[in-house]
């Protein structure tokens, strides 16, 4: 018997709340497709910050449960997965910017229908939450990280103000180990006697990385990605030093910047780049290799409860700009994937005209 749709919400979910729903979505076995909802759910468990970034304040389920006996409220504990049509995350960032994520639950038997009508009750729990000195007319950013259908529904029955690059999701449960580096490798460039060496991003590299950006992050964005745990321990800089330069005995100040990835707040690959006087000598996959690394060992050490089963394993993920047929290729040469009908965009929606 199928039941209305409801929704649970929950504000400020616990650790054990987040780490459940993850081990949920996991355990469903539905692969990397649900990889951005549970990696945002893992970071909020680890993050020494948690109000920086909007993704975790609120916590909404759109679920089809039966009632519960006796008046009991249904919860994240008594939720079945094949309960829930819809999980969306919702926050408010620095107490001005509302922003948050929706994704669909793949299960079979799910109708078009059903999953728009949960899209619409999602974004109405959302407005409903949002703090009443935001001004109704500022856009609700949308981090829309979801299967294609509810981003064509958003787009063609929400108003938006604004709509940004599609981009395309690509995912292995596999690190690359084709070019065997890792954090602390060093090898030397024959042509021109440089040193390139694997080491950690620093905040004085950070204007480097603003310099070749192409998504309008801020400062303080980058920071939190580089230097605030957990992502201290999920980025690399392949610095290059100069010829007879040892970079065990240098100041890492001697070895200039030439490629880095670090870790979004979601798990994903972030910020993927190499300056133009370094390319075209592979850098770009060697970090794609060592951050692949360090986020799949990151997760099944730290949440072995969410990936322990083997049901779906912890993947390494990003999501690529339609038409960047270079990141592509590096990322399909570190055998990473296309996830078909997942894609992301960030949507800006008029909160009074939900």
């Amino acid at each position: 018997m199928s039941h209305p749709l409801q929704v649970l919400l929950v504000r400020q979910p616990t650790t054990d709340e987040s780490l459940r729903l993850a081990r949920v979505l996991a355990h469903a076995g539905h692969g990397p497709a649900v990889m951005p909802v549970v990696g945002q759910l893992m970071r909020w468990t680890v993050s020494a910050d948690r109000q920086f970034t909007s993704t975790i304040d609120h916590l909404i389920v759109v679920h089809r449960a039966a009632p519960r006996p006796d008046g009991e409220s249904v919860t994240l504990a008594s939720l079945a997965d094949a309960d829930m049509v819809l999980v969306g995350l919702f926050g408010t960032e620095r107490g001005t910017k509302p922003g948050g994520t929706l994704s669909a639950r793949p299960t079979a038997g799910r109708t078009e229908a059903e999953t728009n009508e949960a899209v619409r009750l999602a974004l109405a729990a959302i407005k409903a939450e949002m703090p009443s000195h935001l001004d109704p007319e500022t856009s609700f950013i949308m981090y829309a990280s979801c299967p294609t259908p509810i981003l064509d529904y958003i787009i063609k029955e929400m108003p938006l103000l604004w709509d940004d690059h599609l981009y395309e999701m690509y995912a292995s449960d596999k690190a690359p180990t084709q070019f065997g580096v890792h954090m602390g490798s060093s090898w030397v460039e024959e042509q021109t006697g440089e040193t390139f060496f694997v080491d950690r991003i620093r905040v004085s590299d950070i204007d480097y990385m603003l310099a070749e950006k192409t998504v309008d992050y801020e400062f303080d964005y980058l920071e939190f990605i580089t230097q605030t745990y957990p992502f201290t321990e999920l980025n690399c800089m392949i610095r290059a030093f100069p010829k007879g330069v040892d970079p065990a005995t240098a100041l890492h100040e001697q070895g200039e910047p030439a490629a880095w990835v670090t870790t979004h707040h979601d798990f994903s690959i972030a910020l993927l780049a190499t300056r133009d006087k370094f390319r075209r000598r592979k850098l770009a996959a060697k970090c794609v290799e060592v951050v692949s690394h360090l986020q799949i060992e990151f997760m099944r050490t730290h949440f072995l409860a969410v990936f322990d089963d083997g049901a779906m394993p912890p993947h390494s993920f990003g999501f690529l700009k339609d038409g960047n047929d270079a990141s592509v290729r590096t990322m399909e040469s570190c055998g990473f994937r296309k996830v078909d009908g997942h894609r992301f965009k960030w949507i800006g929606i008029k909160p009074s005209s939900i």
